[in-house]
């Protein structure tokens, strides 16, 4: 009897875990149909945290594509903040994915805008203090963009990025990061991923 009990036990546990198993596959499966459709952003948000929550039945390159694709639908729904954090995740999950890095650029540089402006008003104001710790937060922002669009500069080129690059090393007063810049580029561009797995 006890041998009885103890075999349903375990088959009890084993038919849950194949289940909770089966419920993570599908969930995925799910999710790699509705990430590419355009209406009802809010409920696929909600459906892709709720998938987050089985991780640990999922693979590192399956969780990468889900913080990517949550952080896409965050930016969708005009929320760019939000989608820091899991574009950051899938950065973490793959270095080399040039489409993330130009995501978390610009959100970094469009962050930088209003202190620009703030900049620009302490500045006719004269305001001394006011504006060296808005360059300071400046500084910060743009330090923290320049190596995403760098990265997605070596992996896709373009004139336009470039200059972004070089504008953004000049407002911080950084001219010897400029002159590096050509040889960063051609390390960084040797490793680039342009497509997220699914598996």
């Amino acid at each position: 009897m006890k041998k009885y009990i103890i075999c349903l036990a375990l088959g009890v546990l084993s038919v849950t875990s194949f289940a909770q198993s089966t419920d993570a596959k599908q969930a995925y499966l799910d999710f790699t149909i509705y990430r590419t459709n355009e209406e009802g952003k809010a409920t696929q948000i909600t459906q892709t945290l709720a998938l987050l929550k089985l991780a640990d039945q999922l693979s590192a390159k399956q969780i990468t594509n889900i913080n990517y694709h949550l952080g896409r639908m965050y930016e969708d729904v005009e929320n760019p903040e939000a989608a820091i954090p899991y574009y950051e995740k899938s950065v973490a999950g793959e270095p080399n994915y040039l489409v993330v890095h130009r995501a978390l650029g610009f959100i970094f540089l469009t962050q930088s805008k209003p202190i620009v402006a703030r900049m620009e008003a302490t500045t006719k104001a004269k305001d001394v203090e006011g504006n060296k710790k808005a360059y300071q937060e400046y500084k910060t922002l743009i330090l923290k963009a320049i190596p995403h669009l760098e990265k997605y500069q070596a992996c896709d080129p373009d004139d336009d990025t470039l200059k972004i690059i070089i504008d953004l090393y000049k407002s911080i007063k950084d001219t010897n990061s400029i002159n590096t810049l050509p040889a960063r580029l051609k390390q960084m561009g040797a490793k680039c991923v342009d497509l997220l797995d699914d598996e």
